[in-house]
């Protein structure tokens, strides 16, 4: 099973089988339990703890081209760091990119929800949000992060609900390119919702922060958990794609199911 993993990607990548691997993988779609029209999966929710306080949602927005190991296993990292400092976490999401967004090689978006379907099947904790996926173009992070806290507050009845964005502390050190992030939408991240930042090789987000002169004047209110990780700390998406090219295997790096 485990072997076979990489295959559906790897076709789509190289265009190979293509009629073939299309009609798995719309069968796999239609299968999983995608977001219901206007709203939002909620089978994985703990729906008893949503009155809670301290109740949180996480959610993790990305290209997930494709999804592998990390990416689940970030959620529930940060998900199981949350319940120790005695938060209630309610669940957590993974919001993959329209196909909209411009980036070399990225396939479609039905597919990379039908594989992220596929990877979080075994979770206890982890849904995929179609949402962003279905944008006509786009989307920011902050906007898929009020629609996902909009719709969930709708699925339990209006009550209180914060919504964390889990990243890795690569995308962090993104808040430094110019133009990319608006200081108002680091804020909305840094300080009105929180983030949960898993360590990555090379990146140190606590100083990133502490570097941008908006943010450190406001570091008393952040609402930021740094989680190191040492687990498949330096996998990523580009990684398992230069794999794929120079016909390395990658079964023990995707979670099975992601297969054509």
């Amino acid at each position: 099973m485990g072997r076979r993993c990489g295959w559906m990607f790897a076709g789509l990548l190289r265009r190979a089988s293509v009629t073939s691997a299309h009609t798995r993988l719309r069968a796999m779609a239609q299968a999983s339990s995608t977001s219901p029209a206007g709203g939002i999966r909620t089978d994985k929710l703990d729906l008893g703890a949503a009155s809670g306080r301290d109740g949180v949602v996480l959610l993790a927005c990305g290209s997930f081209n494709p999804p592998h190991k990390v990416h689940v296993r970030m959620l529930e990292l940060a998900g199981d760091a949350l319940s120790r400092s005695g938060v209630q976490v309610l669940g957590a999401y993974m919001s993959p990119v329209s196909s909209r967004y411009e980036k070399k090689g990225l396939v479609d978006a039905k597919h990379r929800v039908a594989m992220c379907e596929a990877a979080v099947r075994d979770s206890a904790l982890v849904m995929v949000d179609d949402w962003e996926a279905t944008q006509p173009q786009w989307s920011r992070t902050v906007d898929v992060l009020e629609s996902v806290r909009s719709r969930i507050r709708e699925a339990v009845g209006g009550a209180p609900v914060r919504v964390m964005i889990v990243c890795g502390s690569d995308l962090i050190e993104s808040f430094t390119v110019p133009n990319l992030w608006s200081e108002e939408h680091m804020l909305s991240l840094v300080v009105e919702n929180g983030i949960v930042c898993i360590s990555r090789p090379g990146y140190d987000g606590r100083r990133t922060l502490e570097g941008i002169d908006s943010l450190r004047d406001r570091q008393g209110d952040w609402r930021i958990l740094f989680v190191e990780n040492d687990v498949l700390a330096d996998l990523s998406s580009t990684k398992l794609r230069e794999a794929l090219a120079s016909g390395d295997p990658i079964e023990d790096l995707v979670p099975e199911g992601v297969e054509a």
